[in-house]
């Protein structure tokens, strides 16, 4: 008697079913059947609906024998085609496991029965990664705590490996697994830089009670090191220094410490190409898969690269692991918006502002998403409101410009925001946006040119803090690959523009296209 699971055959899993399906993890690969996309440590690959199919009902069997009728049936709807043509999708999926997911799933031949898909990596016991894929909801995501337990290689059970030391010690690990779990750790900062001094201070204790503990002091040196994004030229030498110490006394006490790794990345990134940068992550994650500052890192660098899909993927992985990441809620709104599915970054966005009103970056979100998509009047109400950072004089003529399309409106909407990119760089991400939306194509890459290759008419100077515009800030051009900014990416002038910032080169580097090449 064979373990082969009977699952339904009456039901066809065709391309609108497999757009209706969640993403899910297999192994260290994360997989989108909606948008047929396999991203892993060995990057990410593009699959035909059949690939998909498959491997979605053999993921749903959550380790149980599928016949091959049972996938004739479910994949092919009854029509029986050959062997070679099962045998040629079942070989491209084990491809795609040792190129892609690292050899972490593999396909199974059962003979004269059908094939059995398993994991070969294991997460943490009891991490929602550790389950069968079939469970795995997007409902699921938001409710499951036990989802948790895997972030950053499992940080809610460091102690699990370890003899029990000083429960001052125990506490302050604890404290900091619960920040990490619920993405407080990651507040008060943009997104892949954070400034939270209460973790600092909590690191700093911890490693003041255990000098020997390598996680320590390897939060301790991530945290310093993402401080160090927004600091003043001022404190900046000396956050590198502290960085670098903790850093350094992590990585003596293990090599392959993950979150020091992503603190020196931090401090050196920016130093390397972006292929470079892509390969130091993947290599994090690929010795560290829930580590979630190396995810979150790594995403915000493909959707700057124009892969929104892939940076979709690794978002939504770090919200399996931490569902309440409020700053992970925020980009998913956005992507969203940005993969034209406004409604649904409505719902999201709206949910995430019912549940915390005065968080800055949802307003920030909520405003973008109302202004970028024909809607000036919801999102002046946002000025109006008691909401100081988004109260601003620009915004506000952006909003006239955009109701009116007068002439003399968008003449004064475009004099401000050339104002704003001048004197505060960081926005200048907005300004290209809305200058775009209003028509200025022109002078939308006359602002581009200034903020990233310091040329042309313009360039920044951060004038708040007295430093030019790091380059940190500079390699964050998600807004190139946004819905306004189409009219530049359908320019000849663009595709020179990203030769010359190295996107180009990282293109060809993995063989990949952004997605405005790939889906228009």
């Amino acid at each position: 008697m064979n373990d082969a699971v009977q699952i339904a055959t009456d039901g066809l899993l065709t391309n609108a079913g497999l757009a209706e399906r969640p993403d899910f993890t297999l192994g260290l690969a994360a997989i989108s059947p909606s948008t047929r996309a396999i991203v892993g440590p060995g990057g990410t690959a593009d699959v035909e609906p059949r690939i998909m199919q498959v491997l979605v009902v053999l993921a749903d069997a959550a380790g149980q024998v599928v016949t091959r009728e049972t996938l004739f049936q479910r994949c092919w709807g009854g029509v029986y085609v050959g062997d070679d043509s099962l045998n040629r999708v079942v070989a491209a999926i084990r491809k795609l496991a040792g190129d892609i997911a690292g050899g972490s799933f593999e396909i199974e031949t059962i003979p004269r029965t059908g094939y059995r898909l398993t994991q070969t990596i294991s997460l943490p016991e009891g991490s929602a990664e550790d389950r069968p894929a079939a469970t795995v909801s997007r409902r699921g995501l938001i409710a499951s705590g036990a989802a948790a337990a895997a972030i950053t290689g499992g940080a809610g059970l460091w102690w699990a490996t370890r003899p029990r030391s000083d429960p001052r010690f125990d506490g302050l690990m604890a404290k900091g697994d619960e920040a990490l779990r619920n993405g407080t750790a990651f507040e008060n900062a943009t997104i892949g830089a954070n400034n939270n001094p209460s973790m600092i201070r909590l690191y700093q204790e911890a490693v003041q009670l255990e000098p020997d503990s390598a996680r320590a002091w390897g939060l301790l040196g991530y945290f310093k090191s993402s401080a160090n994004q927004d600091a003043t030229a001022k404190d900046s030498a000396r956050l590198v220094g502290e960085a670098d110490t903790a850093i350094r006394r992590a990585l003596e006490l293990d090599p392959d410490e993950p979150n020091a790794r992503v603190g020196m990345f931090l401090l050196q990134g920016t130093m390397y190409d972006w292929a470079a940068r892509d390969r130091l992550l993947r290599g994090i994650l690929a010795t560290d898969p829930a580590n979630l500052p190396a995810m979150l890192e790594l995403m915000p660098l493909l959707q700057s690269a124009g892969l929104t899909r892939e940076s979709w993927m690794w978002n939504e992985r770090m919200l399996h692991a931490a569902p309440f990441t409020r700053v992970c809620l925020v980009v998913r709104a956005l992507k969203l918006w940005i993969m034209g599915r406004v409604l649904e970054a409505d719902n999201v966005i709206d949910r995430v502002r019912a549940l915390w009103p005065d968080y800055t970056f949802a307003i920030y979100a909520r405003f973008t998403i109302f202004a970028l998509t024909g809607r000036p009047q919801a999102a002046r109400a946002l000025l109006d409101s008691k909401h100081a950072l988004l109260a601003d004089e620009t915004r506000g003529k952006v909003l006239d410009a955009l109701e009116t399309r007068s002439r003399v409106a968008i003449d004064s909407a475009q004099l401000a925001c050339l104002q704003v990119a001048q004197t505060s760089p960081p926005l200048a991400n907005d300004v290209v946006m809305y200058l775009c939306a209003l028509g200025l194509t022109d002078t939308a890459f006359d602002v581009t040119d200034g903020f990233l290759l310091w040329r042309g008419k313009m360039v920044s100077e951060n004038q708040v803090n007295g430093k030019q515009i790091d380059d940190y800030s500079r390699r964050m051009t998600q807004w190139l690959f946004t819905p306004p900014v189409a009219n530049m990416r359908a320019d000849p002038r663009f595709p020179k523009l990203c030769d010359d910032f190295g996107l180009g080169a990282y293109w060809r580097s993995r063989g990949v296209k952004p997605d405005y090449l790939v889906y228009g």
